[in-house]
């Protein structure tokens, strides 16, 4: 069973490579849907995020109001730590049972795709995959589809600016996509990724 992370900033495309590999047979685990799991009301993590950033991050549902967290832990870098400090530790203890599941399996995917934003923010993922693929794309570009998507620029800019570089990514990539052409010209990318270095068997890194 070959592990990819695919990772990426917001708006590089990183969930359109998942989403390719998962249509050329990939199965996909989403970090960030691991992550709203163990983050529900009622949890430790839930109970951290609560206590850090104040109870306003609370919506009247009870369960987190993703727009003031964001708000909130997306106005620093510092912050955002904060905010990775609390969660990156419990979906890590998630992660690796959920591959194992996967690995026991009669019938276990050849290939499993980690989807993870913050690869450099949560370094533990790096050691749990056979190869790291590292979406980019320019700062421009990105801003424009996650506005195009519903976000503020003001609020995807902030968010850049929390996030690790293209160039920390990079470090810890096996294999870089830059995409800042057309989709077509993204997915003739990632078709070639796959065929060259997942097909293949790929190389598990040291």
């Amino acid at each position: 069973m070959l592990i990819v992370a695919v990772t990426g900033g917001l708006g590089s495309g990183k969930s359109t490579a998942a989403d390719h590999f998962r249509s050329l047979g990939a199965a996909v685990l989403s970090l960030d849907d691991v992550a709203r799991a163990i983050i529900r009301p009622g949890t430790a993590a839930f109970q951290a995020i609560v206590e850090e950033f104040g109870p306003d991050v609370v919506g009247d549902d009870g369960s987190l109001d993703r727009t003031a967290l964001a708000e909130k832990a997306f106005s620093s870098r510092e912050r955002a730590q904060r905010l990775n400090s609390i969660v990156h530790p419990v979906v890590a203890s998630e992660v690796g049972p959920a591959l194992r599941e996967l690995d026991a399996l009669p019938m276990k995917p050849e290939v499993v795709v980690l989807d993870v934003p913050l690869l450099v923010e949560a370094p533990v993922f790096r050691e749990l995959a056979d190869q790291v693929l590292a979406i980019e794309a320019p700062e421009r570009l990105r801003v424009e589809r996650a506005v195009a998507r519903g976000m503020t620029e003001a609020d995807a800019r902030a968010r850049i600016a929390c996030q690790a570089t293209d160039a920390e990514r990079a470090e810890l990539a096996d294999d870089v996509i830059v995409n800042d052409g057309t989709l077509a010209q993204f997915r003739a990318a990632l078709q070639r990724y796959w065929d060259d270095r997942v097909a293949m068997g790929g190389v598990r890194h040291s």
